[in-house]
């Protein structure tokens, strides 16, 4: 039974161009030669265009599309689709040297737990830590065929054994469009069936579809059964979108660790220009007019950076405690404040090294997006627990999409607006960050 997919298809909503823009590197996985044009070669066209980095990697040899010819052996129609492959990337603006090969057997490629799969896995793996991608295409895990599943096992299974925070994986449906039945049909939450307008790549789509001439030709002419792309089947990829699952499930949920910050802090010690940006001097100065009391008695600031926002915290707070995940930052806040009695820096991270205390202040700003969301529960009863009745919480969070971050501004401010034991009193919005102030109840 072929399910009714129109329904399916008029929820999608519309990809997120600032999340495309965002992001540097996509890695496709094409289980066969033709998976990349006709699930995604119009998003590939576009990246390309925009100067994006975008690796293939094909996971079969493409050897069993005409299994009994004789003219072409297993070897031959291996190379003749690889050949392909590359001549349709090349038209969709992929350079050969970005395309992998895991060659596992067509139409037996090995899923997970047998035999063959972690060899490919770790090969993947090897793929990943090279191209680092920010954006992962991959067939639907229960697209209708035995290779794209087991292709998105190797995806899922890469990246769960790789140090990949920061990957989004979008899944791409091929046989989905005609062969799927009612099982196969994905059970989504709102918003993860997306779509791309792919309207000014579309004749640059259709052509790589047709370089692919093993599949959409007579080129291979002595298998009456062999496997031949149809232009009804061609139709379903060139209505002007194509549709992309991504589940919440597969989006980074990992806590962005100390390394990262001491990474950025050891190549340049102001990573984001506090010092000298006019941007960083009006949102601090916004700041410190929203902290609703003149004076606060002990106050703590949760991710102090290099300690620009702690010298102007510091005139409002006869006591503050500021701490950083990063110790070559620390020092250089300690060096800025030098000679304040009043100001006592430590390295800690949250949630799992938050410090005691009875705080009539808590102040994060540029710091909440840093941390998963479970790890962002967790830090907000660590930070309600240490205020005291009346005390004040102010949020401040850059607002735009950022790839390497669990979570966005918003979603950080929004638990916190949640929560029944923060009264919400005070707020602005720029086009770029917004800030929001609380008081315990």
């Amino acid at each position: 039974m072929i399910f009714n997919k129109q329904a399916f298809w008029q929820s999608a909503i519309p990809v997120n161009k600032e999340f495309l823009n965002s992001i540097n590197s996509c890695l496709v996985i094409a289980p066969h030669p033709d998976d990349e044009s006709l699930g995604c070669g119009g998003l590939i066209a576009q990246l390309r265009k925009s100067g994006k980095n975008v690796s293939v990697v094909l996971s079969t040899d493409g050897s069993m599309s005409h299994p009994n010819s004789l003219k072409y052996t297993s070897e031959d129609r291996t190379a003749v689709r690889k050949q392909e492959l590359l001549t349709a990337l090349k038209i969709l603006g992929v350079d050969d040297q970005h395309v992998y090969y895991l060659d596992g057997k067509d139409s037996a490629l090995p899923a997970q737990n047998e035999v063959g799969f972690s060899a490919l896995q770790k090969n993947l793996e090897q793929i990943i830590s090279v191209e680092k991608p920010d954006l992962c295409l991959v067939p639907f895990e229960l697209d209708p065929h035995r290779d794209h599943r087991a292709s998105w096992q190797l995806l899922n299974a890469a990246l769960s054994a790789s140090p990949s925070n920061g990957v989004t994986v979008w899944e791409y449906p091929i046989w989905l469009y005609q062969l799927a039945t009612e099982n196969d049909l994905p059970q989504l939450e709102n918003g993860e069936l997306k779509y791309l307008e792919i309207n000014d790549f579309l004749q640059q789509k259709r052509t790589a579809i047709d370089a692919h001439l093993s599949q959409t030709t007579n080129l291979i002419n002595d298998d009456p059964n062999g496997f031949r792309l149809t232009e009804n089947m061609i139709s379903n990829f060139l209505n002007g979108k194509e549709y992309f699952i991504e589940r919440s499930s597969n989006r980074k949920e990992n806590t962005l660790p100390m390394d990262y910050f001491e990474s950025l802090y050891q190549k340049e010690i102001d990573p984001w220009n506090f010092e000298q940006s006019e941007y960083e001097r009006k949102k601090y100065e916004t700041t410190i007019d929203y902290l609703p009391k003149g004076t606060y008695h002990n106050a703590l600031e949760i991710g102090c950076s290099i300690g620009v926002l702690s010298e102007m915290l510091a005139a409002r707070c006869e006591a503050l405690l500021s701490i950083d995940i990063s110790s070559t930052a620390l020092a250089a806040a300690k060096k800025r404040l030098h000679g304040n009695p009043s100001v006592t820096f430590e390295q800690r991270g949250i949630p799992d090294n938050f410090p005691a205390g009875n705080y009539d202040l808590i102040v994060m700003s540029e710091v909440g997006y840093y941390l998963s969301t479970d790890d962002l529960m967790q830090a907000k009863s660590r930070i309600l627990e240490t205020m005291r009745p009346g005390a004040n919480l102010v949020l401040v969070h850059w607002t735009h999409y950022v790839t390497d971050y669990p979570l966005t501004g918003d979603q950080v401010h929004q638990i916190f607006h949640a929560d029944r034991m923060l009264q919400h009193t005070a707020a602005t919005r720029t086009a770029d960050y917004r800030l929001d102030v609380f008081e315990k109840a």
